[in-house]
């Protein structure tokens, strides 16, 4: 018994859909190809414009000019996760109202098929695009975003601006906490001052290193210290010794990128990036609530795939005018209104406002229940 009722939904699309029924691939194909052609139309306005804004990169005579190609080509992953919502809702929309308007929705329904059946095909496929939106930003997107930072960090450090380094920066290591100045990463060094203090299992200090310049040897794993004062002290936390040196070696666990990337940025990080994350930064000390949000919009973000075509779908059932303008004003107000309540929401979340649950999928589940009641009122 339970068995067959867990079948019953399986049985269900297979009695249905499988193979698809005439009036399936008359709407399902003329909706895809809508939804493709509004995909390809927006992701080449947002190129055309990062190609404009990065224009002065391209005529700088010290920046390489395949790195601004590979920026944009590699920010195309992204491009298409911020279009494909639009997309989806203005395709949907379209078509579902073109329908309504030439009355053949109506013929339709009167030939005895409900409108949720006639609609299934195009939410199952919005809800096909939940699942793969949520794998494409995190294994696809994500890498690729990576890859156009280090393509842009090329083409901004060849237009002398400064990035990627640190100044004045306190951080927690293993055994002690650091606090350094100026990192130049090109020459795996600490400039302007590098201080450490380590601490005992009891929470005392043994001893504390101030020097003016720290160099990180990668092999051996190694630091070597100029211009070193040490102090190291006794179970009273009495001075036992005081020297300067010009010059020492000191094992310090950590490495220079430990500095120069205190966190990551959780954007660019997996779900799996982003559990080391945590980790990492509790040993820091380092606040890490951003880094969990982030963990849940991994899923509920693209969320909103199935949440516009479902939308789309009910408003464009009640279109009566013309298709394109309606349907073009009901995605702009929908994907504009949903991105402003999401981020607010979001921003709460991180700033501790709301609980990280609440804050992130509180969005998503209110325009789910508000697309739910608007079809019980529709009645059809």
């Amino acid at each position: 018994m339970t068995l067959n009722l867990f079948l019953t939904p399986f049985t269900w699309f297979k009695r249905e859909f499988i193979p698809f029924r005439i009036l399936d691939r008359y709407l399902f194909f003329d909706f895809l190809k809508n939804f493709l052609g509004t995909l390809i139309l927006l992701t080449s306005m947002i190129i055309i414009y990062e190609f404009t804004n990065n224009m002065k990169y391209l005529v700088s005579s010290k920046v390489q000019q395949s790195h601004v190609y590979l920026y944009i080509l590699y920010s195309v992953p992204g491009m298409l996760v911020q279009v494909v919502s639009p997309a989806l809702m203005f395709s949907v929309c379209f078509v579902v109202g073109q329908y309504s308007v030439n009355k053949e929705l109506v013929a339709i329904m009167v030939a005895g098929v409900s409108f949720l059946r006639i609609i299934t095909p195009i939410l199952f496929f919005g809800f096909c695009m939940w699942l793969f939106m949520t794998f494409f930003q995190q294994f696809v997107v994500i890498p690729s975003n990576k890859q156009a930072q280090i393509q842009y960090s090329y083409m901004a450090k060849g237009a002398n601006k400064l990035i990627d380094f640190v100044y004045q920066f306190h951080v927690k290591g293993k055994n002690g906490f650091y606090y350094v100045y100026w990192i130049d990463e090109k020459e795996n060094t600490v400039k302007g001052g590098f201080n450490y203090i380590e601490i005992s299992e009891d929470g005392l200090p043994l001893f504390t290193v101030s020097s003016q310049k720290a160099k990180f040897v990668e092999s051996p794993h190694q630091w070597i210290l100029y211009d070193v004062e040490e102090v190291r002290f006794n179970s009273d936390l009495e001075v036992v010794s005081r020297e300067k040196i010009p010059e020492k070696i000191y094992p310090f666990k950590e490495d220079i990128k430990y500095f120069s990337r205190p966190t990551r940025n959780p954007e660019e990080m997996n779900f799996f990036e982003l559990a080391e994350e945590i980790e990492s930064r509790i040993g820091k000390g380092i606040p890490y609530r951003d880094v969990i949000v982030h963990r849940h919009a991994a899923f509920a973000m693209p969320l909103m795939s199935f949440i516009v075509v479902a939308l789309g779908a009910l408003a464009g059932a009640i279109t009566k005018r013309s298709a394109g303008v309606a349907s073009l004003g009901l995605t702009i107000a929908v994907v504009l209104l949903y991105y402003i309540l999401y981020s607010t929401m979001k921003t709460l979340a991180e700033n501790g406002g709301l609980p990280i649950w609440f804050g992130i999928w509180v969005t998503p589940v209110m325009f789910i229940i508000f697309a739910y009641i608007f079809y019980k009122k529709m009645n059809i």
